[in-house]
């Protein structure tokens, strides 16, 4: 797995890795193994949050946590939520992270 600060992955279709081993950034749609990482990170969304799935931002800061950036739209007001990194698949994290840094 590359060496890594930080990933956003952001709602308009890009996702970018930054850190000492990697400096990329790539479209989203081009990414066999985001979905799955975005639907777990999603998963863990606590249960009196009212965000949708649709996201502004997803931020990974690696070995610390994850933060889900919802999309607002004009009607709901939708809350950020954190993930610890321990509470996300070892293996997905990864299997994204080494996609991304290719």
């Amino acid at each position: 797995m590359a060496d890594f600060n930080t990933i956003h992955i952001f709602g308009f279709g890009d996702a970018q890795i930054i850190g000492k081993d990697a400096n990329k950034t790539k479209k989203v749609s081009e990414l066999t193994k985001a979905q799955a990482l975005i639907d777990e990170i999603y998963s863990k969304k606590p249960s009196d949050n009212t965000s949708t799935k649709e996201y502004h931002a997803i931020n990974i800061f690696n070995d610390l946590f994850v933060v889900y950036i919802p999309k607002n739209n004009n009607d709901t007001k939708h809350e950020p939520f954190r993930v610890e990194i321990k509470d996300i698949t070892a293996k997905k994290l990864n299997d994204f992270v080494n996609e991304l840094s290719a």
